[in-house]
Protein backbone atom coordinates (compact mmCIF):
# COMPACT_ATOMS: atom_id res chain seq x y z
CA UNK A 1 0.00 0.00 0.00
CA UNK A 2 2.99 2.32 0.37
CA UNK A 3 4.56 2.11 -2.53
CA UNK A 4 1.18 2.77 -4.39
CA UNK A 5 0.55 5.98 -2.78
CA UNK A 6 4.42 6.62 -3.27
CA UNK A 7 4.15 6.40 -6.88
CA UNK A 8 0.93 8.32 -6.75
CA UNK A 9 3.03 10.91 -5.52
CA UNK A 10 5.74 10.77 -8.03
CA UNK A 11 3.56 10.52 -10.93
CA UNK A 12 1.89 13.65 -9.35
CA UNK A 13 5.11 15.58 -8.86
CA UNK A 14 6.16 14.48 -12.38
CA UNK A 15 2.81 15.99 -13.90
CA UNK A 16 2.61 18.91 -12.09
CA UNK A 17 6.85 19.84 -13.33
CA UNK A 18 5.52 18.89 -16.56
CA UNK A 19 5.79 22.25 -19.01
CA UNK A 20 2.47 23.49 -21.10
CA UNK A 21 2.58 25.56 -23.74
CA UNK A 22 -0.09 28.05 -24.26
CA UNK A 23 -0.84 29.26 -27.76
CA UNK A 24 -1.20 33.68 -28.35
CA UNK A 25 -1.18 33.90 -31.86
CA UNK A 26 -1.57 31.64 -34.92
CA UNK A 27 -2.60 33.71 -37.33
CA UNK A 28 -1.55 35.23 -40.87
CA UNK A 29 -0.63 38.87 -39.78
CA UNK A 30 -0.09 42.11 -42.39
CA UNK A 31 2.15 44.65 -42.63
CA UNK A 32 2.14 47.41 -44.51
CA UNK A 33 4.83 48.36 -46.93
CA UNK A 34 8.14 50.07 -45.13
CA UNK A 35 5.74 49.66 -41.90
CA UNK A 36 5.91 47.61 -38.71
CA UNK A 37 3.34 46.43 -36.74
CA UNK A 38 2.96 45.93 -32.58
CA UNK A 39 1.18 42.77 -31.17
CA UNK A 40 0.77 42.99 -27.49
CA UNK A 41 1.66 39.96 -25.00
CA UNK A 42 0.99 39.79 -21.43
CA UNK A 43 3.37 37.58 -19.36
CA UNK A 44 2.07 36.48 -15.87
CA UNK A 45 3.78 36.52 -12.90
CA UNK A 46 4.52 32.32 -13.59
CA UNK A 47 7.98 32.03 -15.07
CA UNK A 48 7.40 31.53 -18.72
CA UNK A 49 9.47 31.24 -22.15
CA UNK A 50 7.94 32.88 -25.40
CA UNK A 51 8.93 30.95 -27.99
CA UNK A 52 8.13 33.10 -31.50
CA UNK A 53 8.17 31.53 -34.93
CA UNK A 54 7.07 33.26 -38.82
CA UNK A 55 7.33 32.64 -42.15
CA UNK A 56 6.69 35.41 -44.81
CA UNK A 57 3.90 33.98 -47.17
CA UNK A 58 3.50 37.23 -49.49
CA UNK A 59 5.40 40.49 -50.29
CA UNK A 60 8.88 41.83 -50.00
CA UNK A 61 12.32 40.00 -49.45
CA UNK A 62 12.06 39.58 -45.94
CA UNK A 63 10.46 41.08 -42.34
CA UNK A 64 12.01 41.08 -38.90
CA UNK A 65 10.32 40.02 -35.61
CA UNK A 66 11.82 41.85 -32.16
CA UNK A 67 10.37 41.21 -28.89
CA UNK A 68 10.17 44.15 -26.67
CA UNK A 69 8.68 45.47 -23.47
CA UNK A 70 6.05 47.82 -23.61
CA UNK A 71 8.07 50.91 -22.44
CA UNK A 72 10.60 49.64 -24.63
CA UNK A 73 8.30 49.13 -27.85
CA UNK A 74 6.99 52.80 -27.45
CA UNK A 75 11.00 54.48 -27.03
CA UNK A 76 11.96 52.96 -30.65
CA UNK A 77 8.65 54.33 -32.03
CA UNK A 78 9.84 57.80 -30.79
CA UNK A 79 13.16 56.87 -32.11
CA UNK A 80 14.85 56.86 -29.00
CA UNK A 81 16.93 54.24 -27.34
CA UNK A 82 15.61 51.09 -26.15
CA UNK A 83 16.44 47.87 -25.16
CA UNK A 84 15.64 44.69 -27.22
CA UNK A 85 14.66 41.27 -25.65
CA UNK A 86 15.04 38.75 -28.92
CA UNK A 87 14.68 39.87 -32.17
CA UNK A 88 15.62 37.96 -35.59
CA UNK A 89 17.20 39.17 -38.87
CA UNK A 90 15.44 40.39 -41.84
CA UNK A 91 14.63 37.10 -43.73
CA UNK A 92 11.38 35.59 -45.01
CA UNK A 93 11.40 32.93 -42.18
CA UNK A 94 12.74 32.52 -38.42
CA UNK A 95 12.08 31.77 -34.92
CA UNK A 96 13.25 32.85 -31.67
CA UNK A 97 12.75 31.33 -27.68
CA UNK A 98 13.46 34.16 -24.89
CA UNK A 99 12.72 33.82 -21.01
CA UNK A 100 12.14 36.82 -19.81
CA UNK A 101 13.79 37.74 -16.44
CA UNK A 102 10.81 39.18 -15.22
CA UNK A 103 6.50 39.20 -15.80
CA UNK A 104 5.81 42.72 -18.08
CA UNK A 105 4.08 43.57 -20.82
CA UNK A 106 5.48 43.13 -24.22
CA UNK A 107 5.23 43.40 -27.79
CA UNK A 108 5.89 41.84 -30.89
CA UNK A 109 6.96 43.96 -33.87
CA UNK A 110 7.00 42.92 -37.23
CA UNK A 111 9.38 45.08 -38.96
CA UNK A 112 8.70 45.32 -42.43
CA UNK A 113 11.28 48.74 -43.43
CA UNK A 114 14.15 46.90 -44.84
CA UNK A 115 12.80 46.06 -48.37
CA UNK A 116 9.47 47.02 -47.42
CA UNK A 117 8.10 48.40 -51.37
CA UNK A 118 5.10 46.07 -51.09
CA UNK A 119 3.23 44.75 -47.92
CA UNK A 120 3.57 41.37 -46.45
CA UNK A 121 1.75 38.66 -45.24
CA UNK A 122 2.89 36.95 -42.34
CA UNK A 123 2.03 33.39 -40.70
CA UNK A 124 3.14 34.36 -37.42
CA UNK A 125 3.12 31.53 -34.89
CA UNK A 126 3.87 32.53 -30.89
CA UNK A 127 3.39 30.53 -27.82
CA UNK A 128 4.02 30.71 -24.23
CA UNK A 129 5.84 27.70 -22.65
CA UNK A 130 5.07 27.69 -18.59
CA UNK A 131 7.05 25.34 -16.06
CA UNK A 132 10.90 25.13 -15.85
CA UNK A 133 11.46 21.71 -17.16
CA UNK A 134 13.95 21.17 -20.14
CA UNK A 135 15.29 24.56 -19.88
CA UNK A 136 18.32 24.28 -17.86
CA UNK A 137 21.79 25.89 -19.46
CA UNK A 138 23.27 25.33 -22.69
CA UNK A 139 26.12 23.13 -23.20
CA UNK A 140 28.23 23.96 -26.32
CA UNK A 141 30.46 21.27 -27.61
CA UNK A 142 33.63 20.46 -26.15
CA UNK A 143 36.38 22.03 -28.66
CA UNK A 144 38.77 19.40 -28.77
CA UNK A 145 36.28 16.77 -29.68
CA UNK A 146 35.59 19.24 -32.55
CA UNK A 147 39.08 19.82 -33.22
CA UNK A 148 39.57 15.40 -33.45
CA UNK A 149 36.94 14.94 -35.55
CA UNK A 150 37.96 18.23 -37.75
CA UNK A 151 41.30 16.32 -38.13
CA UNK A 152 39.97 12.59 -38.36
CA UNK A 153 37.11 14.02 -41.47
CA UNK A 154 40.45 15.63 -43.27
CA UNK A 155 42.48 12.31 -43.06
CA UNK A 156 39.68 10.18 -44.27
CA UNK A 157 39.41 12.82 -47.06
CA UNK A 158 43.32 12.52 -48.13
CA UNK A 159 43.08 8.68 -48.00
CA UNK A 160 39.85 8.55 -50.72
CA UNK A 161 41.73 11.38 -52.66
CA UNK A 162 45.26 9.73 -52.60
CA UNK A 163 43.29 6.34 -53.33
CA UNK A 164 41.56 7.80 -56.14
CA UNK A 165 44.61 9.89 -57.87
CA UNK A 166 46.72 6.39 -57.63
CA UNK A 167 44.21 4.28 -59.29
CA UNK A 168 43.42 7.18 -61.81
CA UNK A 169 47.45 7.42 -62.80
CA UNK A 170 47.55 3.56 -63.15
CA UNK A 171 44.24 3.32 -65.33
CA UNK A 172 46.12 6.42 -67.50
CA UNK A 173 49.51 4.59 -67.30
CA UNK A 174 47.70 1.44 -69.23
CA UNK A 175 46.42 3.12 -72.24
Amino acid sequence: MTSLWLALLLASKTAAAAPHSVTLIDDAVKVGASKIRTLDIDLPVEPARIVCTYEVLQGGSGVRVVLLKQEDAQRWLRGEAHEVEASTPFARGGAFSHKPLEPDHYQIVLDNRMEGRTAAEVHLLVRVVYGDSGTGPVRGAEPRRGLVLVWISMLLFAAIAATFTFRFKQNLDRD
